[in-house]
């Protein structure tokens, strides 16, 4: 099974913009899907006014929220 690779922004910009809220819905998530996903940090992902940013799977989204990431983890992993 193909894990989803999530890389979230933690620069400061987008640690302002609530990347840690992301980080923290991502953890609270059960262990069976937690097992599913590939969680990284990453210092800036070069999209610093649109923020918070995550890439998912190499391609990145910005302004995202807990709930619109919480919509594209259960999308992405349904299509498993």
């Amino acid at each position: 099974m193909t894990m989803l690779k999530i890389e979230v922004c933690v620069g400061s910009a987008c640690y302002l913009l609530g990347s840690q809220d992301l980080i923290e819905m991502i953890e609270g998530l059960p262990e069976d899907v937690k097992a599913n996903i590939d969680l990284r940090g990453s210092s800036c992902l070069k999209a610093c006014g649109k923020g918070p940013n995550v890439k998912i799977n190499g391609e990145l989204i910005s302004g995202v929220t807990p709930d619109k990431l919480m919509e594209i983890i259960k999308y992405n992993i349904q299509r498993k």
